[in-house]
């Protein structure tokens, strides 16, 4: 096993090998399951066997290898070198080769914290990467307030998956907030790291698959958005996303599930796409009448967002769901306690809302989305809000001509 050991631990080459996963710090929870991301390319001139190490480092410029945690070679796994990880850790992806070397590490200890570095060789290239793990034994006061929920979106479209959070005065750390996709049956193992915000600097090719199609949609996230948009989804975007907020000592998440279908079904907004003009302090009226057929039998889901872009084809905020006959309107601090449905009954074909106090900030293109079942439609209202001097002045104009 020394002489095995002495293999993995030669010294480093460089070569065509490219670990894409950035150097970073993560956080977690004592007891939790922590997520140590690696991907990785090769190209054809990386010939060689596969080789993954996982160590970890110690001295002050982490030059000594303390440790050999787990390691992959000829197809082979050996996860028994470290005792204080023995059955604790475990690659998270079955096909290594496919460029997932990341690891997880369960039941996650203060003792555990350190320098992790992932190390990928096939002749002649070489490449690594190092991962500051950090462990608290407290959760501390993050608080998300997007409830866990489901979301439905046709192939092809632009799908929203909300993460609204508040921080605490005592949340003074940096602030990381990670996406994460899981799998398993109580959805407990990661699957794969979707889009990473950490210090101040976003990572969202972690997960080649969504390159290019995942964004933060707040410019902003430390106010508050860690929601994400993912562009053109696919079928097999279908799953279990994560949010996961950490700010020294606070760290949450939330579970949220995506649902992607091939079709639109029958549903039918009625509300024809229209411009709406109110007076700023006012409470102004989006409507949104819908009909359902016999085929649309499943659960009803309403969303209103409001969109950006030069084609309105960015999501900037979900502010109001109806959700299994439940409404959630806390998702937007600026319409917390702005923002209703007009209808007690809204199965009944109406998903108007009502915002009062309406301000010029709340101009914009408003969406009413539907989903039932099989069915799926979208009408949008542009909100128009002047001042009551202007509108006043307008008005007179109106009445002298």
């Amino acid at each position: 096993m020394l002489s095995a050991m002495h293999m993995f631990l030669s010294p480093d080459f460089t070569g065509s090998v490219n670990i894409t996963t950035p150097e970073q710090t993560i956080q977690e929870a004592q007891g939790e399951t922590v997520h140590l991301p690696c991907m990785f390319t090769l190209s054809p001139e990386d010939q060689g066997p596969l080789d993954i190490e996982w160590l970890r480092l110690s001295g002050p410029n982490n030059e000594v290898v303390d440790r050999a945690i787990i390691l992959y070679t000829v197809d082979k796994i050996y996860s028994d070198f470290y005792y204080d990880l023995k059955g604790r850790v475990n690659f998270t992806t079955n096909d290594i080769v496919s460029g997932d070397a990341s690891i997880k590490i369960r039941n996650v200890r203060p003792s555990d914290s350190g320098t992790y570095q992932c190390k990928v060789k096939k002749a002649p290239g070489v490449a690594k990467t190092t991962i500051q793990l950090t462990v608290v034994d407290f959760t501390g006061s993050v608080n998300i307030t997007t409830p866990e929920q489901t979301i439905q979106e046709a192939q092809g479209e632009t799908v929203h998956l909300p993460c609204m959070f508040t921080l605490s005065p005592e949340d003074q750390g940096p602030l990381d907030i990670e996406w994460l996709r899981l799998s398993g049956p109580n959805n407990e193992v990661v699957d794969r790291v979707v889009i990473v915000y950490s210090a101040d600097k976003i990572s969202g090719d972690v997960y080649p698959d969504l390159k290019g199609r995942v964004h933060f949609t707040s410019h902003d996230i430390r106010s508050g958005d860690a929601s994400i948009n993912i562009t053109n989804v696919q079928l097999s975007d279908a799953g279990t996303y994560q949010c996961r907020v950490k700010e020294n000592p606070g760290i949450v998440n939330r579970n949220i599930k995506l649902t992607v279908t091939d079709f639109t079904g029958s549903v039918n907004i009625t509300t024809p796409e229209q411009t709406i003009q109110e007076a700023q302090g006012e409470t102004v009226h989006l409507p949104c009448m819908f009909t359902l057929s016999p085929e649309d039998q499943g659960p009803l889901f309403i969303d209103w967002m409001q969109l950006t872009g030069p084609e309105n084809e960015v999501v900037n905020r979900m502010f109001i769901v109806n959700l299994a006959d439940k409404i959630y309107d806390d998702f937007y601090q600026d319409m917390k306690g702005r923002v209703k449905f007009t209808s007690d009954n809204i199965r009944s074909g109406d998903a108007s809302i009502n915002i009062s106090n309406v301000r010029l900030s709340d101009a914009g293109i408003y969406q009413c989305g539907m989903f039932h079942g099989s069915g799926e439609v979208k009408r949008t209202i542009q909100l128009t809000v002047v001042g009551k001097l202007l509108l006043l002045v307008e008005s007179d104009g109106l009445l002298m001509g």
